[in-house]
């Protein structure tokens, strides 16, 4: 289902999971600096087998992938948010954070969550990555310095919708 045409792409829901299966492998896989190897990114293909998917497409050309998560009754989570490296700065991001806006709000939730490497461990790409979430009116909640392992802080963002 298009969901919304921007620019000169369009914003789909995806229900084929075979098809987003291939669509993030292809995407995470230009994204080392954020998700690293495929041993590491694969998980995201097997939680988006259960959860809501969508693409940012122009012509046959796939630029981004999100998945949400209900996490609560009062919260969805951006799972996954990832662009091509060559779409960054063009918007896509920016158009993939308002669909998870409306759909949360559709599906009766109060606050949009998203978790991104700390900043208590340097790393440029998510540096920027932060800035993007604070300039798309996430505000930073708490710092988990083992969520996702030693060494890899977890940063818990959020936004009332």
């Amino acid at each position: 289902m298009v969901l919304t045409i921007t620019h000169n792409y369009q914003l789909l829901e995806l229900t084929c999971k075979t098809e987003c299966v291939k669509i993030c492998d292809n995407i995470l896989s230009e994204l080392s600096d954020w998700f690293g190897r495929y041993d590491i990114y694969k998980d995201y293909m097997d939680d988006l087998l259960t959860r809501p998917v969508f693409v940012a497409r122009a012509g046959d050309e796939n630029l981004g992938i999100m998945v949400l998560t209900r996490t609560s009754d009062a919260s969805m989570d951006i799972h996954l948010l990832a662009v091509k490296p060559e779409h960054h700065g063009k918007g896509v991001g920016r158009a993939f954070v308002k669909i998870a806006i409306e759909y949360a709000r559709k599906n009766g939730v109060k606050y949009l969550t998203v978790k991104t490497l700390g900043p208590s461990r340097e790393n440029a790409a998510y540096a920027k990555t932060r800035q993007f979430y604070a300039t798309a009116g996430f505000e930073p909640l708490e710092e988990f310095s083992d969520f996702w392992g030693e060494g890899f802080p977890m940063l818990l963002q959020c936004q009332s919708i």
